[in-house]
C-alpha cells in the first residue's frame, strides 16, 4: 500500500481483506482505484466476524467500476473483533468451523471456479438497514477521525507497538505521550496488540455504532497464526 508500485502480473492473484459494515475498508478501495492487476486468474476473498450480507456483491461492483473484474469472490467468516458489540473471550470460544472454510476456499481457488458469492433481496435490504441505521457514506465506508474515537491511558509505557501497526501512522510517540490524529479504517490493530492494553474506545453517546464503547475492554484478539512481527513487516509494505 504504501510503495508506489501500482501495476502487478502474474498468472494468478488474489486479495484478502476484512469488511466493515460489509463493505471492503477505505484503503482497499483507494487501492484498487489505483492499480492495475493482469492476471488469467483473479480472486477476492473478504473475511467477516458475523453477518457478511452483499459483501461479495458490493466488491465485485467497486473493482469493476475501478476497472477489475475479479474472477472469483467469495467471504470468510472469522472471529468477530468488533469490540463495541462483541466480547473477545467469547468470540474465542465459539466454533465457527473456519479450518474447514478455508479448505473449501483452497479446492475452489485450485481449481479456478469462477463464481461470485450471490447476494438475497434480503442480504441487499439488511445492508440499506444498516447504512441507513450507521449514517455511513456508502462511497467512503468506515473512515473516521482516530483522535476523535481513540484514547490512550496512564497505562501506556511509551513501547511505540501503536506506532507500528497502525496501516495509516495516525500514532506517534513524542516527549509527552503518544499523540493519536488521522483518518482510522476501525481495523483495530492498536487496540488489540497493544500489550498494555492501554488504549481504548471512547464512548460517544451521539454515535449509532459506538455509544457504548467497548463491551469488554479487558479482553483483546490477535490471530494466533499471526504475529506482530508480521503486522509490523506488512505495514512497512
Amino acid at each position: 500500500m504504501k510503495q508506489e508500485r501500482r501495476d502487478f502480473e502474474a498468472d494468478e492473484i488474489g486479495i484478502v481483506y476484512p469488511i466493515y459494515g460489509h463493505m471492503p475498508p477505505n484503503m482497499v478501495r483507494g487501492f484498487i482505484k489505483q492499480v492495475r492487476i493482469k492476471a488469467d486468474y483473479k480472486f477476492a476473498v473478504l473475511t467477516y466476524g458475523m453477518l457478511d450480507f452483499n459483501a461479495a456483491e458490493l466488491w465485485d461492483g467497486i473493482s469493476q467500476k475501478a476497472g477489475t473484474k475479479f474472477d472469483y469472490i467469495n467471504t470468510l467468516v472469522m472471529v468477530d473483533n468488533w469490540l463495541p458489540n462483541f466480547d473477545m473471550n467469547e468470540q474465542i470460544k465459539m466454533d465457527k468451523h473456519i479450518p474447514g472454510q478455508i479448505e473449501k476456499i483452497k479446492a475452489d481457488l485450485r481449481e479456478q471456479k469462477r463464481w461470485v458469492k450471490p447476494a438475497t433481496d434480503d442480504d441487499r435490504r439488511n445492508h440499506d438497514g444498516f447504512m441507513f441505521f450507521s449514517r455511513l457514506d456508502p462511497e467512503v465506508g468506515f473512515l473516521k477521525r482516530s483522535e476523535k474515537y481513540f484514547q490512550v491511558t496512564d497505562a501506556c509505557i511509551g513501547c511505540a507497538v501503536c506506532t507500528e501497526v497502525c496501516p495509516r501512522g495516525n500514532y506517534e510517540l513524542t516527549s509527552a505521550g503518544v499523540k493519536i490524529e488521522g483518518d482510522c479504517d476501525f481495523c483495530f490493530a492498536c487496540i488489540q496488540n497493544c500489550p498494555q492494553k492501554a488504549i481504548h474506545f471512547q464512548s460517544l453517546p451521539n454515535d449509532p455504532l459506538l455509544a457504548r464503547g467497548e463491551v469488554n475492554p479487558d479482553a483483546r484478539y490477535r490471530n494466533e497464526h499471526v504475529s506482530l512481527w508480521s503486522i509490523k513487516e506488512s505495514n512497512r509494505q
